[in-house]
């Protein structure tokens, strides 16, 4: 798969396929945690914007548990795009998708209340520019939130969520070797992500690792006014 060997690389129809059915509903799973705290957080009625929505998992399922919310997802596939669209026709008059880059966000500044991307930064050209247009179109005091594989994660978190891929028994410790030398290996580790942390200018944002599974994440807000 070409994505594998080009984590920047867009992905082809048979690669967002197989992502959408077979390994999405498991990466989902890492941001458990972290959307649970953002819900939490938000104000009623805000707007977020997930990059990188693949097929529209995370923003039905955030749509479903806040039914003020209005969600805009983003995706560089238009294959995704329109498996979102269809994904999210129970819910399509308060969550919109729209193809485009992370890294030139087709939203006017401060427009959201949170950003939110899971597993995608490690296929930006640009991460750090990638995370300050996120940044960019946050409302001062507006929340982001960047889950992303660890690649310093130890091997039984990445065996704990490979186990939950949809794919047969007998793939899995093929999908293992996968997943730890070419997802988690050509992601970043505590160090890469908090060098992008303090590069992103005024706010509070802080990296961590999220307990029990294969991930890191960068959270925090923008600088809210005085």
């Amino acid at each position: 798969m070409s994505v594998l060997v080009d984590p920047t690389a867009r992905y082809n129809a048979l690669e967002s396929y197989v992502y959408d059915r077979a390994i999405a509903p498991a990466v989902i799973e890492l941001a458990d945690s972290v959307e649970e705290r953002l819900l939490a957080e938000l104000p009623r009625g805000a707007r977020v914007l997930e990059v990188g929505c693949g097929g529209g998992h995370l923003a039905v399922r955030l749509a479903g548990k806040r039914d003020d919310l209005t969600i805009t997802g983003l995706d560089l596939s238009p294959e995704q795009v329109g498996r979102a669209k269809v994904r999210a026709r129970a819910v399509a008059e308060r969550v919109t998708f729209v193809e485009g880059s992370a890294l030139s966000l087709p939203f006017d500044d401060e427009h959201f209340d949170a950003v939110i991307s899971v597993a995608s930064i490690k296929h930006w050209p640009d991460p750090l520019r990638g995370l300050s247009e996120c940044v960019r179109v946050l409302r001062a005091g507006g929340a982001l939130a960047v889950v992303e594989a660890d690649r310093g994660c130890t091997m039984h978190d990445a065996r704990s969520f490979v186990s939950r891929w949809r794919i047969p028994q007998l793939l899995r410790p093929l999908a293992l070797v996968g997943f730890r030398t070419f997802v988690a290996g050509n992601a970043f580790d505590l160090d890469d992500m908090r060098a992008f942390a303090a590069m992103l200018g005024p706010g509070q944002w802080a990296v961590e690792r999220v307990p029990g599974t294969p991930a890191l994440l960068l959270s925090g807000r923008r600088k809210a006014r005085a």
